[in-house]
């Protein structure tokens, strides 16, 4: 199994071995033994990019780099347009739902799991549009639009505790998968 990570530090947990010196891997999802498992992971991350971590982001994950930074990209990017246009990040659906978890020497886990989100820029009112940028232009060529929606899939690294404490998220890793979003009338006139 592979998993590649942006990790905020190359110091990992100390994972517990069985007595062959393997690590030992244990359920990342429904798991009782720990305070968290991939799924609440999972939520938790989404609320940081869509609210700032306001319902479950600050809850689950104690503040860590990785944390941190997804915040500061709901609170940049949302903000960005000023009163011309608005910026959404939401939850989608998620075909990576695999989590891989190993066991760490003080019980908890290090879990490895995936998350996909949407980011939707709209423009506020008619008569104003989003230019795609080079990097959109395979999926949208140069056809201004109304909205685009990115999808982003991400790869995420979590250690979680044993007990009831927050975890701390300590690294992902986004690829922009898909943009699409309806060109302005004047195009579509074209058409």
């Amino acid at each position: 199994m592979v998993s590649v990570v942006d990790l905020d530090t190359p110091k990992l947990p100390d994972i517990a071995l069985d007595h062959d010196g393997y690590a030992t891997a244990i359920a990342a999802d429904g798991n009782k033994h720990l305070a968290a498992d991939a799924n609440l992971l999972r939520t938790a991350i989404l609320d940081n990019f869509a609210t700032g971590g306001t319902n479950t982001g600050t809850k689950v994950f104690a503040p860590t780099k990785a944390s941190t930074q997804q915040i500061e990209v709901h609170n940049k990017t949302g903000t960005r347009y000023g009163n011309q246009g608005t910026t959404v990040f939401a939850g989608t659906a998620n075909r990576y739902k695999d989590a891989y978890a190993l066991k760490t020497t003080d019980g908890g886990a290090l879990i490895l799991f995936s998350h996909t989100h949407t980011q939707t820029d709209a423009v506020a009112h008619s008569g104003l549009q989003i230019n795609p940028g080079e990097d959109d232009r395979a999926w949208l060529h140069d056809v201004p639009r109304t909205s685009i929606t990115y999808t982003f899939v991400c790869n995420d690294a979590a250690t979680v505790p044993a007990k009831a404490e927050p975890s701390r998220l300590i690294g992902y890793t986004c690829a922009r998968t898909d943009a699409s979003g309806p060109p302005v009338s004047s195009w579509s006139d074209r058409a």
